[in-house]
């Protein structure tokens, strides 16, 4: 097993060293992966010692795009809201990208209007899912299904990463560095992005099988792939991204259902890493648990010492559930903010939801450690 503690903190310093309002802001450290006795105890740290030691702020005036230093609110796009103006206002703009050969003009337009209203693209890139899809395969959370990526899904990435999988992460990369140089005038070396890798990216693990054979529930067909080659193929995926985008984001995806969480993040080299993300649009905004009673948000926080991306308003098989209202509630922003959760998507945003995170804005306490004076 091994751990990349120190790497995790010098990449989580740099980063975050330009947070705060002048050069002269002193940055904390971000917590390392704290040890299996910690988890087991459940005394994970939180950062509500520091929202209640006299130090907490309001949130500053609203800057455009993403910052890790304020709470971020952002939306999916949409076919069905292409316009500019349903997104004015909003700190990212994300996209499920995946399901093609080739960078498409349906991301590209996201790219252009976030560029346009000057919101950070977000990326979730679901590409094993939907490779997988196209060769027949379900999401795993769909109950009458029989061929799964938790049955089926170790085998795509045996057969076909190399050649099909990290084929298509480099034409998604390299087609949104062209349209950020080419169409854009933009500097592509420079440009923000914030790529949230394989939602479920546990599924196809050795680790994930076992669980799922212990507890009576469908296994990967001959096994499921080693958890420390799960963490190369993620350095792999990063290494491509990188190297057309360098200023990319990248996140980790957060499973909360995942047995031994330290032993499974030990596998990923976490100074590649930023963020933490979930995925699967349940979370529990006004409750300590992710959803269910798996994991919690400050669980997640302490762990891997990443800031962590919520997201709302879908359900299996990536089905709208409608606007997550309980993300609205600044009492429960502010609580989730004390766990270290820095952004919230709205899978299904409502009209108006720009407007709506401005006035929530002024009514949130951030005072996350990573950008305090």
């Amino acid at each position: 097993m091994k751990f990349y503690v120190g790497s995790l903190v010098l990449a989580a310093v740099a980063f975050f060293s330009s947070c705060g309002t002048d050069e002269t802001t002193a940055v904390s450290p971000i917590p390392p992966l704290v040890n299996q006795d910690t988890v087991a105890a459940g005394s994970i740290p939180s950062l509500d010692s520091s929202l209640n030691a006299g130090t907490s702020v309001f949130q500053e005036p609203h800057a455009p795009g993403f910052n890790p230093c304020q709470f971020n609110f952002g939306a999916a796009w949409s076919a069905l809201h292409e316009e500019a103006d349903f997104y004015r206002g909003l700190d990212y703009i994300a996209v499920w990208l995946g399901d093609n050969d080739f960078y498409n003009a349906f991301e590209a337009r996201m790219v252009e209007t976030a560029v346009s209203i000057k919101a950070t693209p977000m990326i979730y890139a679901y590409v094993i899912a939907e490779f997988g899809k196209d060769h027949g395969l379900e999401d795993c959370d769909m109950v009458k299904a029989e061929v799964t990526h938790c049955t089926h899904g170790a085998g795509i990435i045996r057969e076909y990463f190399n050649d099909s999988i990290l084929y298509r992460y480099e034409q998604y990369a390299a087609g949104l560095r062209d349209q950020v140089e080419s169409n854009l005038e933009l500097d592509p070396n420079t440009f923000e992005s914030i790529w949230l890798i394989e939602p479920d990216f546990y599924q196809y693990s050795q680790s994930s099988s076992l669980q799922r054979a212990a507890s009576k529930q469908s296994e990967q067909v001959g096994g499921g792939i080693p958890d420390a080659e799960m963490g190369f193929y993620f350095s792999q995926i990063v290494g491509v991204i990188k190297k057309y985008l360098p200023a990319a984001k990248i996140a980790i995806d957060i499973s909360p259902w995942i047995k031994d969480k330290l032993a499974w993040y030990s596998n990923f080299d976490l100074g590649q890493v930023d963020y933490a993300s979930t995925s699967g649009g349940r979370t529990t905004a006004g409750s300590a648990y992710i959803r269910g009673r798996e994991a919690t948000w400050a669980e997640m926080f302490g762990l891997l010492g990443k800031p962590v991306l919520a997201d709302a308003g879908y359900d299996a098989g990536g089905v709208g559930t409608g606007h997550a209202k309980v993300w609205d509630l600044p009492e429960n922003i502010n609580a989730r903010i004390a766990d270290g959760v820095v952004g919230v998507m709205q899978m299904d945003a409502e009209n108006g939801y720009p407007a709506r995170a401005d006035s929530i804005r002024s009514q949130l306490l951030v005072n996350y450690p990573w950008c305090q004076q």
